[in-house]
């Protein structure tokens, strides 16, 4: 019931967060609105989790490790991002290359500095799970929380360390992309418009594309399950060329389908591969050879 609630509230937020971003890995356009907004849906997760009767210590865990850090994380992105965009230096492209390889030195120390959990998110593993992600064996100064104050009923020992890797991995992706736009020079931007000229194309429409998305992100099988929508909706964007910053807006559309499947396009796609394979195992008898 619990992941149920979550898919939703994260859903509603991803789509606000659009609305008043657009491009919700590459600028913060409004860094209050966005900070309302994260912060509205962190108050309503509280309450919801809150209003639990009974949960068990799996089902504690899994909210922990997973569900709470996915929205946590976006809060430390934006604020993260917003301070990198606003921060960056006017110049030469050398002085902006530097500037970016400083920010993402920061990123790794962050990740050495906390090696041994970093290492455990990494590898999904599950060991001391019971001691990082359950509530009542957080300690008083939970690793990354020495400073900030938390709430003792609503954290664990290592949800916000884990938000904050994920934050740190968005950003990371943010600032590779900035230094490898700026060292191409004129002979790559060259090759880069030739093979342009070879990149696929998406001729369905992009509802059919937003349907495709969200099947990949329902299943968890890319990065082991830990890509997250927007990672998906980049990949296929950059893949096909298209623009889907109305892709949370067109899932709900997708939701509240009453004439077709909720999955339309997935039905379609499973029925052309049944159909080719039908007809490939049909019998076809051989051809006779003419005697000479």
């Amino acid at each position: 019931m619990i992941n149920i609630i979550c898919e939703e509230l994260y859903l509603k937020m991803m789509k606000e967060l659009g609305e008043i971003n657009a491009s919700l890995r590459e600028a913060v356009n409004d860094l209050t609105m966005s900070l309302t907004c994260i912060n509205n849906t962190m108050k309503s997760l509280k309450s919801d989790f809150r209003s639990l009767e009974k949960i068990d210590e799996k089902t504690e865990i899994h909210f922990f490790k997973f569900q709470k850090p996915r929205f946590l994380a976006w809060q430390i992105f934006i604020v993260e991002l917003n301070q990198v965009i606003s921060s960056t230096p006017k110049g030469t492209d050398s002085m902006l290359v530097d500037y970016y390889k400083h920010e993402i030195e920061i990123i790794n120390r962050f990740f050495r500095q906390h090696a041994f959990y970093h290492q455990y998110y990494l590898m999904n593993e599950s060991a001391m799970d019971a001691d990082l992600f359950l509530i009542r064996n957080r300690s008083l100064f939970p690793p990354g929380r020495e400073i900030v104050e938390s709430d003792d009923e609503f954290s664990t020992e290592l949800d916000y360390l884990f938000a904050a890797f994920r934050a740190s991995d968005m950003l990371l992706d943010f600032l590779v992309k900035r230094v490898k736009l700026l060292k191409i020079n004129s002979d790559q931007i060259l090759l880069q418009q030739v093979l342009a000229k070879k990149k696929r194309s998406w001729s369905g429409t992009k509802m059919e594309l937003v349907e495709f998305a969200y099947g990949i992100y329902f299943t968890r099988r890319v990065n082991g399950g830990k890509a997250d929508i927007s990672d998906i909706i980049t990949w296929l964007e950059d893949s096909f060329s298209e623009d889907l910053a109305q892709a949370y807006r067109m899932f709900v559309d997708i939701s509240r389908r009453k004439t077709i499947s909720h999955t339309n396009y997935l039905d379609e796609m499973r029925g052309a591969i049944q159909g080719h394979i039908t007809n490939s195992l049909k019998y076809k008898p051989q051809k006779r050879r003419s005697k000479n």
